[in-house]
């Protein structure tokens, strides 16, 4: 009986050791509803987040009107990203790739020609 035991204890710490390897191997991203009311004429944030590291992808359902994207960091103010111009036809775009965990980032939005006072929709990846 005494065997038994030392067996389980062996296997149940052994697979605790591993389980934080397997949770590093791949960085989980977030997933969530996005919304902006974009306003005005000129860049507008909307929203800060922290990446948990690899792209930065938005996809908007609802999107009134063309609207030009862009990420950028928190602290610094570096472009992660090129302006991505979301339509109809193009409604989702990556706007950063190769993100370091844990940065802080700005998504701003602006509509591509005249002026906003419409709400877009849809999707953030991060």
């Amino acid at each position: 009986m005494r065997k038994s035991a030392v067996l389980v204890s062996v296997l149940v710490v052994g697979t605790l050791a591993a389980a934080p390897v397997a949770a590093q191997a791949a960085p989980a991203g977030v997933t969530q509803p996005y919304g902006h009311l974009v306003s005005g004429t000129t860049w507008s944030t909307g929203g800060t987040y922290v990446a948990k590291g690899g792209k930065i992808e938005l996809t908007l359902k609802t999107l009134p009107k063309a609207t030009d994207v862009l990420v950028e960091e928190c602290e610094g103010g570096g472009d992660l990203g090129d302006v991505q111009t979301f339509t109809k036809n193009a409604s989702r775009h990556v706007l950063a790739t190769g993100v370091a965990k844990g940065t802080c980032f700005f998504v701003l939005l602006q509509p591509h020609a005249g002026a906003g006072d419409y709400r877009v929709g849809g999707t953030l990846k991060y």
